[in-house]
């Protein structure tokens, strides 16, 4: 697959993950970090009279993650480590998934958003995401003084218009966490508007990305090509 977009730092491609991800060798990055679509085909679980839905619906889900997280645990060595941004309703689909894909689920950080966000009559508002970390056998975590929730602030506003910004403050923490130093490369198989590699790159950490949408792909080669470019983070 022939790149959309390339520097000394990152690669980038425009196409499905999946298809992407067979042609890279095998170890070939120390970690993976990624925003993935929180669940599909699962939105009908809230449906309470709905055919569909329910525990089996969301479950179908995790078949998805499953097939994806096999692919990149064989793309990281025994030391390596996943990191999947998700919420509470993806949560036991991920879980799943890592069960299924053989991955150990190790732990889960908290981002509090510290901002409260819209909710529905029955909902508490939401102020937190999470991100689900998976580890390979070997893998250590780097910063034994880190707590499991992290606070970094963000707003409504989405500067890039992508509809699940996260501040770049937060990625360059998360892959601080990772344990990705310079001279490593990094996965990012959902990249939106490439806030990975804008936090890997401020790191000098080298990354390869790949994104379906090209008006996203679009967004994030102008986000990395530019020599100061700081739209306050986005996914």
């Amino acid at each position: 697959m022939k790149p959309y977009y390339e520097d000394e730092w990152v690669t980038l491609y425009h196409g499905d993950a999946f298809d992407a991800m067979q042609g890279f060798e095998r170890e070939s990055f120390a970690h993976c970090i990624t925003d993935p679509p929180y669940i599909l085909q699962a939105g009908s679980s809230s449906q309470k009279g709905s055919k569909s839905g329910g525990w089996a619906d969301m479950m179908n889900a995790s078949h998805w993650y499953a097939a994806w997280y096999q692919i990149v645990s064989g793309l990281i060595p025994h030391s390596g480590s996943i990191w999947t941004f998700g919420n509470w309703r993806s949560l036991p689909v991920m879980q799943r998934a890592a069960i299924d894909a053989g991955i150990t689920a190790a732990s889960c950080l908290v981002w509090d958003k510290d901002w409260i966000g819209p909710a529905g009559p029955q909902q508490l508002r939401s102020q937190h995401e999470i991100c689900l970390v998976l580890a390979r056998d070997g893998f250590i975590q780097p910063d034994r003084s880190q707590g499991d929730v992290l606070r970094v602030k963000v707003g409504s506003h989405k500067p890039t218009g992508h509809p699940a910004e996260k501040p770049v403050r937060l990625l360059r923490r998360v892959i601080e966490l990772s344990g990705a130093r310079p001279g490593q490369t990094i996965l990012d198989p959902f990249c939106g508007s490439g806030t990975t590699s804008v936090a890997a790159k401020e790191l000098g950490i080298r990354s390869v990305a790949i994104e379906a949408e090209e008006r996203w792909c679009e967004v994030a080669a102008k986000r990395l090509s530019a020599d100061v470019l700081d739209f306050g983070g986005a996914a």
